[in-house]
């Protein structure tokens, strides 16, 4: 867990991240599929932990995707609490809503992009006065922050959304433990292809960290959680794991076209260089989750 020192500056991303519209159709492709990861339930979960939503609180959900976390949230504010959900992905808000409907849950969902909130109405006390500036109890952003072009920019708007003594949960992927991005990323450069986002500004629990006291709030605490997911890959299935993860959306550029067989080459042999004497990668679903407080 980070306990304080010296914290960097975070001040943009190294590499573009793609338009909002890409974002969203890579997640409308995603969205049938999605709740049958297991790693974004236990996610959601632990959010719930990090977060602990009071009763009565109104919470805002980022990156709301099809509710997991909306959801678990609503359960804890109960009927005195508000929850609204933020989404850019029309596929995923589609998945909450039928979850809504079948459920009879209060949340109000918006399509809209995370960056940039302000002509969106926020108010969580329909027919009040206010647009939902300084009303939150509580922000949660899960595993959005690295698809943003200016995470520092989309916090500070943020918290201006939070009451005094309000909580902002989000998080970014723990460095280097996901065997595919990691590989990607390496060989990318190469290629001329980037990654569909920019993780480079993370180093550690301290990036998080440092953006989120750069965006003006007190740090409560940032730490790696839990292992959500644990999988062993072999070098004989190298390719294999190549060809299923240019299938998805999220990074497919790399098995388009004339790069395609480059890609497979380099992927290959950066497995097999990783992978040693011991010919085993090993994949570890975990995250740096920050917990910050506007004072």
């Amino acid at each position: 867990m980070y306990r304080g020192g010296r914290i960097p500056v975070i001040t943009k991303c190294l590499h573009p991240t793609p338009p909002p519209t890409t974002i969203a159709s890579i997640y409308n492709e995603r969205s049938t599929t999605y709740d049958a990861a297991i790693f974004h339930h236990r996610l959601a979960e632990e959010y719930i932990r990090a977060a602990a939503p009071q009763p009565g609180a109104q919470v805002l959900d980022l990156a709301c995707g099809t509710g997991l976390v909306t959801f678990l949230a609503e359960a804890q504010v109960g009927p005195t609490g508000t929850v609204v959900g933020v989404d850019i992905s029309e596929g995923m808000l589609e998945v909450a809503r039928g979850k809504a409907q079948r459920t009879g849950s209060r949340v109000t969902f918006y399509q809209h992009d995370i960056s940039n909130l302000s002509d969106l109405d926020l108010n969580p006390n329909p027919g009040g006065q206010d647009d939902g500036a300084g009303q939150f109890d509580l922000i949660t952003c899960a595993a959005a922050l690295v698809l943003l072009p200016d995470p520092l920019g989309a916090i500070r708007s943020w918290a201006e959304l939070l009451r005094n003594g309000g909580k902002l949960v989000t998080d970014v992927a723990a460095r280097d433990v996901h065997v595919p991005a990691r590989i990607f990323e390496w060989i990318g450069p190469q290629l001329g292809l980037s990654l569909q986002w920019d993780q480079s500004w993370v180093k550690g629990e301290e990036s998080l960290a440092g953006l989120l006291t750069e965006a003006g709030l007190e740090v409560e605490k940032v730490y790696v959680s839990p292992v959500f997911q644990v999988k062993e890959y072999r070098v004989e299935q190298a390719g294999e794991l190549f060809e299923q993860a240019v299938s998805g959306p999220m990074f497919r550029n790399f098995g388009v076209g004339s790069v395609r067989d480059k890609a497979k080459r380099l992927f290959v042999e950066r497995f097999v260089e990783e992978a040693g004497e011991e010919g085993v990668l090993v994949d570890e679903a975990k995250m740096y989750i920050g917990v910050a407080v506007k004072r």
